[in-house]
């Protein structure tokens, strides 16, 4: 969830265009105030992103028109709780196309630079919030490249954190005006005929802002594919503490107090699954799989071949040698084990018990414990 680069230099910034950065100011601007330095560096580089979004798309305007993205397959999840991962082995599948974190990252001109930019030297990154390696080839989020084209998106609370004490007003779609559900409509369905004309494949695509959005994706692409995963919901709580001081101490123009992130973090699992449970019990039947974090990491090949299975994906045997490949590449990796005080477990049960005991989770001290 963020840039390739070296460790923390300072602050960083978001490529918004001039539309997204002066929707995005507008709305805080009665209740945060930021330095103009700032306000000045975001209008200055969002004019210059903006004059790089007319050209791609002047430049590939017919293209645009005429091209129709097949039916995406959706990776859903709560942060931290393994989409990564997922979208890592749905992406060693060469039939599949995703969103790099260069495209994601710059979605004014990537069609216009992405290919010299692949030619350069790649080195990998480690990601600060769980040392994962990428490099600006890797999958990423698509919600990046929404948050910079404007449309409406919970990572505006990157930059402004006061927005994530209305959990309900950032992150569920179905809460906005009618008018900005259509504009992120339009916007990410502009992106996805983007990325097929770099990639004339399948999409898949991962953004744990996704789940909270459910329903609207089911209206929209009735023949996608879906995938839900779920992780020990005291690991996401313990996991999501370290993310989100992460990315705020990376892009946040205000500052926020832990009480405030954590008050978030419990506010938003509540949604998130409260979400997905309404949208699962009224659906017209989408392909939906499910998936647990433990045994994707445990069995990987196995449960991604019982995915291709319920998903109707192809042919399985034409992956695995990759799957297998990437991971043994990978199998060095050692997951983060956290520490949460006692009052803040009992805060997890007090907001989560619900679906703790639902998903039949416990407190597992080989990765969390409480002192």
């Amino acid at each position: 969830m963020s840039e390739p680069a070296a460790a923390t230099r300072g602050k960083r910034r978001l490529r918004l265009s001039r539309a997204a950065w002066q929707q995005l100011s507008h709305r805080i601007d009665a209740s945060s105030h930021f330095p103009w330095s700032k306000r000045f560096s975001y209008g200055l580089a969002g004019i210059g992103y903006s004059a790089l979004f007319r050209i791609q798309h002047a430049s590939h305007e017919d293209r645009i028109k005429a091209t129709e993205p097949l039916p995406p397959i959706f990776l859903l999840g709560f942060w931290r709780s393994g989409t990564t991962l997922l979208h890592e082995l749905f992406c060693c599948d060469p039939r599949f196309g995703f969103p790099s974190t260069y495209a994601c990252l710059n979605p004014s001109h990537f069609l216009l630079t992405e290919a010299w930019q692949r030619r350069q030297s790649q080195p990998l990154a480690r990601r600060p919030m769980d040392d994962m390696r990428y490099s600006w080839s890797s999958p990423q989020e698509d919600e990046f490249a929404l948050l910079a084209m404007g449309a409406r998106s919970p990572y505006e609370a990157l930059l402004f954190p006061s927005l994530m004490r209305e959990a309900r007003a950032l992150l569920d779609l179905g809460n906005l005006p009618r008018e900005q559900q259509e504009r992120w409509s339009e916007t990410f369905q502009y992106f996805l005929r983007l990325l097929t004309i770099q990639q004339p494949k399948r999409m898949v695509l991962k953004s744990p802002p996704h789940g909270f959005r459910l329903p609207s994706l089911i209206r929209l692409f009735p023949r996608a594919g879906y995938v839900i995963i779920e992780r020990n919901p005291y690991e996401i709580f313990a996991s999501n503490l370290t993310l989100w001081k992460t990315l705020l101490d990376l892009y946040s123009l205000e500052q926020v107090s832990q009480p405030e992130i954590e008050a978030f973090v419990l506010a938003a699992y509540r949604l998130h699954e409260e979400i997905l449970g309404e949208a699962m019990r009224h659906r017209e039947a989408p392909s939906i799989a499910h998936v647990r974090f433990e045994h994707l990491v445990d069995q990987p090949v196995l449960e991604m071949e019982r995915l291709y299975s319920e998903l109707d994906l192809g042919d399985f045997a034409r992956v695995r040698p990759r799957l297998e490949e990437y991971v043994a590449r990978v199998a060095g990796h050692k997951r983060n084990s956290f520490r949460i005080s006692p009052a803040q477990k009992e805060r997890v049960d007090a907001a989560w018990g619900e679906w703790i005991q639902k998903k039949g989770y416990g407190l597992s001290d080989q990765y969390v414990t409480v002192a």
